[in-house]
């Protein structure tokens, strides 16, 4: 209240002489008085107390109401307003015993003036506020310990005292006391065998440091079935002006399940780690944006021969080969439209020398450090691959070594065919006509059927002489490949059904083997035979040209073709594509009813697998 301030005042007295000297003695004390409300019984007090009353001069004898029945009836309804006991000297203990139950003061009549009035009004009015600034706070204290599952504290380290949230500390230990542990028995008795000596190092030191006023300590406390709860205390240390303490206010927080969940969380860790730095697998983190390595586990510093430090400086960009890098950039752009991406690939990696590895490499989308990332389970299929590649390469080899072998007993089975009919049987031919020759000379009358049997030994030593050169293939190690492939269409052009057109300028016989041309000179007879068998062509076209490191041979034909669909490879394509694949050749064919066949074989001439 401000010391000028008007007050109203509520004057409980059934008294008149008392009432007007009390009224007097307010008008000459410095007190403001704004009204001086009278009643002279409790129920007349009652009708005056529905006015804003700043405090109350009360008698406890009145005629309806008496002693502490009176007190108490009136401040069940006078609010905020102090009550001063007007009381007479017969009445001190009555008065004495109202303060105890929330009077402010009391005045014994005729023993006070103008100066102790007023001075009781301002003390009373004051005290009031004081009383319901206090209540209310200890409301506010008392509402908070019961919203909080912390155990609030206050310890005097003068006194040694220390009060403790009666609830909140049965909650935390499990107990039902009304009565807690002394601060001396909380230590000996609660606080665990292993942290005690460094809880109670911790607080003297805390408290004996003039300039630390908060501090934080984690430990474990007994509970009262045995079990161990982690607590963490909360502390601020209050100290006088020379920094000394004097008193320390906190919270002691259950933190038990966050411990527990740590404990949890730190073995799933751990078992992580295990799994992460033991995996088989390199394992290896990169960040979808920028491409860095972020982590990468034990068998990935073995595989790739870099330190973990070195890794991290480096990007997955670092570890691919070139031809790979822009297969990176797609793979991370469709991981990050997609949160469940997954895929699986084989990948040309980099070691720390250059070297190159095959991995096998299946990339995650994941969380990692609250950002998405690429975890790589990556297998070295190196060896598998390199052995693979080597069975392939062998199993090529033998079998063109047994194709190479098989068309060398062919080609040594026709020469030897072809031999014989040239020099035996053509031999026989030619002796058999020369005697024919000499009987027409004897036999007048049987010589129209010996001129017709001249004629058939003539036709048979024909057909037989152009059998045995198709047998027998050129020496081509030191003739012209052209010349040979002459002879072959000049013979089909020979009969004035085909025509052929020729293109053989761009071929050069001195970078091609005896074998390839001989395999050339084979597949172009062979194919001949096919045109003439079943294409009824009219005209067919021949390329033979070197373009680069390739060597091209094209045979054309207007024939009627066939459909490759419905039609197997006969026994002559097959043995073009047999020819042309000991000399890594690649035969293509294209062809189709009504329009002709084109055959199209490309031997590598880098890389033939026959010489």
């Amino acid at each position: 209240m401000l010391r000028n301030a008007a007050i109203n005042i509520l004057m409980v007295e059934d008294n008149t002489g008392d009432q007007f000297l009390l009224s007097e003695i307010l008008k000459s004390s410095d007190i403001a008085v704004k009204s001086v409300y009278t009643a002279r019984s409790l129920q007349e007090a009652m009708h005056q107390l529905k006015q804003p009353i700043d405090i109350i001069l009360l008698d406890l004898s009145l005629p309806d109401s008496s002693g502490i029945d009176t007190f108490n009836a009136i401040i069940q309804v006078s609010g905020n307003a102090p009550v001063v006991i007007l009381s007479g000297l017969t009445d001190m203990r009555l008065a004495l015993d109202a303060i105890t139950l929330g009077a402010q003061d009391y005045l014994i009549k005729g023993d006070f003036d103008e100066k102790l009035l007023a001075k009781t009004i301002r003390y009373s009015i004051e005290r009031k506020k004081n009383l319901e600034a206090l209540q209310e706070s200890i409301e506010r204290y008392n509402l908070v310990t019961k919203a909080t599952q912390d155990m609030v504290w206050d310890w005097n380290l003068v006194t040694g005292e220390i009060y403790r949230n009666v609830d909140s500390w049965n909650k935390i230990f499990g107990t039902s006391f009304r009565e807690i542990d002394s601060h001396e028995d909380f230590f000996n008795k609660r606080i665990h065998p292993d942290d005690a000596a460094r809880i109670k190092k911790t607080i003297d030191e805390i408290l004996a440091n003039p300039h630390q006023y908060i501090y934080e300590i984690e430990s474990r406390v007994r509970r009262e079935d045995g079990t161990y709860a982690y607590v963490c205390d909360l502390g601020y240390i209050i100290r006088d002006d020379t920094g000394k303490a004097n008193r320390v206010i906190g919270a002691l927080q259950n933190i038990t399940e966050r411990k527990e969940a740590e404990k949890i969380l730190k073995a799933s860790e751990e078992r992580y780690r295990y799994l992460f730095n033991n995996n088989p697998a390199c394992i290896i983190i990169w960040d979808l944006n920028d491409f860095k390595i972020l982590e990468v586990n034990d068998s990935s510093i073995k595989q790739y021969n870099y330190t973990r430090e070195e890794f991290i400086q480096k990007t997955v960009m670092d570890l691919s080969s070139a031809e790979d890098r822009n297969e990176v950039v797609q793979l991370a752009e469709m991981a990050k439209k997609n949160k469940s991406f997954k895929i699986t690939a084989h990948r040309k990696h980099l070691n720390k020398s250059g070297d190159v590895l095959f991995m096998e490499i299946t990339s995650h989308r994941i969380n990692y450090n609250g950002k998405p990332v690429i975890l790589v389970l990556a297998n070295n299929v190196t060896e598998k691959i390199l052995l693979e590649q080597k069975l392939i390469s062998e199993q090529t080899q033998k079998q063109q070594e047994i194709t190479e072998a098989v068309i060398i007993a062919q080609e040594k089975e026709r020469n030897e065919i072809g031999g014989e009919l040239h020099d035996n049987v053509n031999q026989i031919l030619a002796s058999a006509r020369l005697y024919l020759g000499l009987a027409k000379r004897e036999i007048n009358r049987l010589i129209p059927f010996i001129e017709e049997t001249d004629k058939l030994i003539y036709a048979a030593i024909s057909e037989i002489r152009l059998l045995s050169h198709s047998l027998i293939a050129p020496s081509l190690e030191n003739t012209q490949l052209g010349d040979a492939l002459q002879n072959i269409m000049n013979t089909v052009s020979a009969g004035g059904i085909i025509k052929v057109h020729a293109d053989l300028k761009r071929f050069n016989e001195n970078t091609s083997s005896g074998k390839l041309k001989l395999c050339i000179y084979r597949i172009v007879q062979e194919q001949f035979n096919n045109i003439l068998k079943h294409a009824h062509a009219s005209i067919v076209y021949i390329t033979l040209a070197h373009e680069g490191d390739k060597l091209v041979l094209l045979i054309k034909d207007n024939g009627r073709g066939f459909d490759k669909l419905k039609k197997t490879a006969g026994v002559g394509l097959l043995n073009i594509s047999t020819r042309a694949s000991l000399f890594n050749g690649e035969m293509e064919v294209i062809s189709s009813p009504g329009n002709g066949c084109e055959l199209l074989i490309t031997f590598m001439i880098k890389s033939q697998g026959a010489t």
